[in-house]
């Protein structure tokens, strides 16, 4: 009764997530050299001008230059990274869910092509290839489609906030960590204000970093539980006015929009951090699906014996 399994498979759609991911992957590199910036490099200027004094000064420069780069450079490539990677995705989503274009989104100045060229993405779907095809549960071929997508945009909603939460929590103890050790050390050593006002100077990347870090992330999970309950409202009214489609596709279309917000605002998650709970997730998001596909189903058989 719909076409998403077949057709987000075609090679079009499959150029496009692989697109997406390359895009993705050159921003996580991005976001890796600028921990490596922000927080190591920092940490490391911190222990050596402890022990040799001499090193501060430099340290301190060091930290004012990298919170310039960061905030006027570095962050807005990947920022611009995110928005691009999330136009992609959806123009994917429009093509496969069979949803019009949002004309407060501008997202066909992208070329696809370009990309695919520019990353080497093109040459890279055969090796990815188990990882972006069946984006979307292939359990659904039997659903209206009106049905269908919120099931699939509900796969888009259902991105851990509880994540995001823990990955925030550790920046910010991490972060106290570090200004109380500072704070020991300077009581300790009996540093003067000036002294330690260099090695705060040396530190500010760090700080900055996990705190907008964790305010981001913080903000990131709140948007999805508010994705999550409207998502959840939309299926209600889509199972109980299922005559309803004019309706049904405009909640599909508003709840579309704040997924693309979602995306081209949330801040990065390194893999690493991500994979210790990807098993776990994929799991219990293939369970939900089941769910609400079965849920669908008595709703349907249902209104068909009234």
């Amino acid at each position: 009764m719909n076409s998403i399994a077949s057709k987000q498979n075609e090679q079009k759609q499959l150029e496009r997530l692989a697109a997406q991911r390359e895009i993705y992957s050159f921003a996580k590199r991005l976001h890796i050299l600028q921990i490596g910036l922000t927080v190591i490099v920092p940490i490391i200027l911190f222990i050596i001008s402890s022990i040799w004094n001499s090193v501060l000064i430099y340290s301190a420069l060091f930290g004012v230059l990298i919170f310039i780069i960061d905030g006027i450079l570095i962050q807005p490539i990947i920022k611009a990274q995110k928005t691009k990677a999330a136009k992609i995705q959806e123009l994917f989503d429009c093509d496969v869910l069979e949803l019009e274009t949002s004309p407060l989104k501008v997202v066909n100045d992208i070329a696809v092509e370009e990309i695919l060229l520019n990353y080497n993405a093109h040459n890279k779907i055969k090796s990815n290839i188990e990882k972006i095809r069946d984006w979307y549960p292939t359990n659904i071929e039997h659903m209206p489609i009106s049905i269908a997508r919120i099931i699939c945009q509900r796969a888009n909603c259902w991105w851990d906030s509880k994540l995001r939460i823990r990955y925030s929590n550790f920046l910010k103890y991490f972060g106290i960590a570090v200004f109380l050790s500072l704070f020991v050390y300077a009581f300790i050593s009996k540093i003067d204000l000036i002294e330690f006002t260099l090695y705060l100077s040396g530190l500010i990347p760090f700080f900055q970093f996990c705190n907008k870090q964790f305010v981001t992330h913080r903000a990131a999970a709140l948007r999805l539980n508010e994705m999550v309950k409207f998502s959840q409202e939309i299926w209600e009214y889509a199972l109980n006015n299922p005559e309803d489609y004019h309706r049904i596709k405009l909640n599909s279309r508003r709840l579309q929009d704040e997924i693309y917000e979602h995306r081209g605002n949330s801040p990065l998650i390194l893999d690493r951090f991500y994979n210790l709970f990807r098993d776990e997730n994929e799991v219990l998001m293939n369970r939900t699906s089941e769910i609400l596909i079965d849920e669908a189903n008595e709703r349907i058989k249902a209104a068909n014996k009234v």
